[in-house]
């Protein structure tokens, strides 16, 4: 018996077909409208949590300035971005190409090749996506910080080593090609009225709340951190110098990316390894108590992480009448509204497709395009 086969390899132009940049309005959005308020940092600031801005998206090439470890797990990327970034705020993300940008990621008839075989001998494929480990599908990472110096404009984002893609990431050196998308979703907002922050962040939930702190300097907010992890070298930051995390859960300027805002930051571990022990929800609780009603008024929760930490923070914020915007962690596949695969459950009164147990009609929405970042109180958990 004979059989034949044809393999055929394409390099798919990464970035050039895309949906639409700004999704279509809805009058019934639940998220409030804020005000824009620009810095010189890149940083917006106060946008309604679900526009986007027209024609901002796009393909960009970057190098690695540096790519360091930061505890076990972590890693701090720095990237120097090629000129045309957009301007980029808290709680947006990049789509990372985690493989050589020059790297073939298809099929195409320009390599094709005819195979023959037969049931003895099969064909020799040299074809890298098919003969090793291979990301083909880009990252999403929230952006941890941006900056202009005399070389133009850099980002930051931080990963964690869980599968080939970050594995390839680990690996990048200073001066390395890497290429993504972006800036892609929403922005957290700074309501009107309000001038507290309480930032909180677990794992790689914790990019977001630095930026978000570079923002708030720059808006003359004041902010706590509040960080939690399973243990001392699972903390994705870095320590200020001289000072340690104290472990009652009194705030102290320990954590450098809070620190270099003037903001105090909180440490929690579940085993009490640094910091105070217990979950992160225990040392915000405690703050949240001594603060003063008037201080209450004017504070809002931020947060990022695994989704049961940010339920249980969302409870803390509710018991104490908080408001509270969360920013979901959601698998993604393009990070642009294609693949549909990041949908969340999210309260819509116009055009519900269900109810939930306790009659709280909901609809479907996109963390990428719909979000990450939403009111609390319109997350169906």
């Amino acid at each position: 018996m004979r059989l034949s086969g044809r393999v055929i390899l394409q390099r798919h132009p990464t970035g050039d077909l895309m949906p639409p940049t700004t999704p279509p309005t809805d009058p019934d959005d639940p998220t409030p409208p804020g005000g824009d308020r620009a810095s010189s940092s890149g940083v917006s600031p106060g946008r309604d949590l679900h526009s986007q801005d027209s024609g901002g998206r796009g393909r960009h090439d970057a190098a690695v300035i540096h790519n360091h470890t930061i505890c076990r797990e972590h890693y701090l990327l720095r990237l120097r971005i090629a000129p045309g970034l957009p301007q980029t705020r808290p709680g947006q993300f990049v789509q990372l190409g985690c493989r050589h940008p020059d790297s073939s990621s298809g099929y195409s008839d320009t390599d094709a090749a005819d195979h023959d075989w037969t049931p003895d001998r099969w064909p020799t494929l040299r074809q890298p996506d098919l003969c090793e480990p291979t990301a083909l599908l880009r990252r999403p990472f929230s952006l941890a910080g941006r900056g202009d110096d005399g070389e133009g404009t850099w980002i930051d984002v931080i990963h964690r080593v869980v599968g080939v893609g970050t594995a390839w990431l680990s690996g990048l050196k200073p001066g390395d090609a890497v290429d993504l998308i972006g800036p892609l979703g929403n922005w957290f907002s700074l309501p009107q009225g309000k001038s507290i922050g309480l930032l909180v962040g677990g794992g790689v939930g914790l990019p977001p709340m630095f930026y978000l702190a570079q923002a708030m300097r720059h808006a003359g907010w004041s902010a706590v951190g509040f960080i939690g992890a399973t243990t001392a070298d699972l903390l994705a930051v870095h320590f200020a110098p001289g000072v340690t995390p104290d472990p009652q859960g009194v705030p102290t300027p320990c954590v450098d990316e809070f620190a270099r805002h003037g903001f105090a930051s909180v440490i929690t571990t579940d085993d009490g390894s640094v910091g105070l022990h217990g979950r992160v929800t225990r040392g915000l609780e405690a703050y949240v108590s001594a603060m003063t009603p008037e201080d209450v008024a004017r504070a809002v929760i931020f947060v990022c992480g695994p989704e049961p930490m940010m339920h249980a923070v969302v409870g803390v914020g509710d018991a104490h009448g908080l408001d509270c915007q969360v920013c979901l962690e959601q698998a993604m596949a393009c990070g642009m509204g294609t693949c549909q695969s990041c949908v969340v459950k999210i309260v819509d009164q116009a055009a519900p497709q269900a109810v939930t147990a306790s009659g709280r009609p909901w609809r479907y929405r996109l963390a990428c395009t719909d979000g990450p970042v939403f009111n609390a109180p319109v997350v169906v958990w």
